[in-house]
């Protein structure tokens, strides 16, 4: 512990130098336990310059979701978090039936066989059939820092959309809500929370035109719903009104990049990931 926080109570410590959030250090506190110098501490104790603090923290529940093998895409992994590179087709977290395939179900078998006493804790997600990166953090600490930030995390990605594009590059400043005759559709709304898609056109056909995305704010379906909005739908995308692509799994929509601040090394961390193969048969 460095001479600035000499004086601080355990508590105060994790608050300000830890980032602890007060729910997480409310689980520590009833049943975890803090070390000082290797002797176990409440967590009034004042600190001292030079004292060495260790966090044991409380074994997470598991949830709902039913543990399942699967393949897990992993493109990076430490003891705080691990990147995927997640194909179409499948659910990061199941909608309804708690036992159906997705990434959360095979992370917990993974996590089950190694023995890690953790959840699974998604930090950005991507919708059934979009592929690409995503994030997720390794324990609840590493989740509490990573959410805590959203702002140190962007993504980009690719689409297929239909018709011919020829804008080079704009914004989309449109805000998004639920569909009041859907539980899952979204639409432009008056009334919809803030919602801005920055776009740059890659390469533009007559009868469809490939974009990359940068996402300003994250609602749920947003490139979706803002090409639709403007009339160039993503390909596959039949809930909001593009045709059905065979071959392709739903909409056209790929994570390419996803960039953040490692949530304990500080570190600048940058990944890629190309597009499906499959996309360049139609377009």
């Amino acid at each position: 512990m460095t001479e600035a926080y000499a004086g601080y109570s355990i508590r105060e410590f994790l608050l300000h130098a830890g980032e602890f959030s007060r729910q997480l250090l409310k689980k520590v506190r009833m049943d975890g336990a803090v070390y000082v110098n290797g002797s176990q501490e409440e967590m009034w104790r004042p600190l001292e310059r030079g004292d060495e603090v260790a966090i044991l923290f409380p074994k997470e529940e598991k949830g709902a979701i039913f543990p399942q093998q699967g393949i897990l895409p992993v493109v990076f992994e430490d003891d705080d978090v691990m990147v995927l590179n997640k194909p179409a087709g499948i659910p990061v977290v199941p909608p309804f039936d708690q036992k159906e395939p997705s990434i959360a179900s095979y992370l917990l078998f993974e996590y089950e066989k190694r023995k890690y006493p953790c959840t699974a804790h998604i930090v950005t997600r991507l919708d059934r059939d979009t592929s690409g990166l995503m994030l997720i953090a390794k324990h609840a600490y590493s989740h509490s820092l990573l959410t805590k930030r959203l702002d140190f995390i962007s993504r980009q990605y690719v689409a297929i959309v239909e018709g011919e594009f020829r804008e080079k590059e704009g914004l989309i400043d449109e805000p998004i809500g639920r569909a009041e005759d859907s539980i899952i559709r979204r639409v432009v709304s008056p009334v919809g929370k803030p919602s801005k898609t920055q776009y740059y056109l890659i390469q533009s056909k007559k009868h469809c035109s490939r974009i990359r995305f940068k996402l300003l704010t994250g609602r749920t379906h947003q490139i979706r719903v803002h090409m639709a909005y403007r009339g160039y739908p993503l390909a596959g995308d039949t809930l909001y009104g593009g045709n059905k692509v065979e071959g392709v799994e739903g909409q056209a929509l790929h994570c390419e990049r996803l960039h953040f601040i490692h949530p304990w090394t500080k570190k600048k961390m940058t990944f890629t990931s190309e597009p499906p193969k499959l996309w360049d048969e139609f377009a």
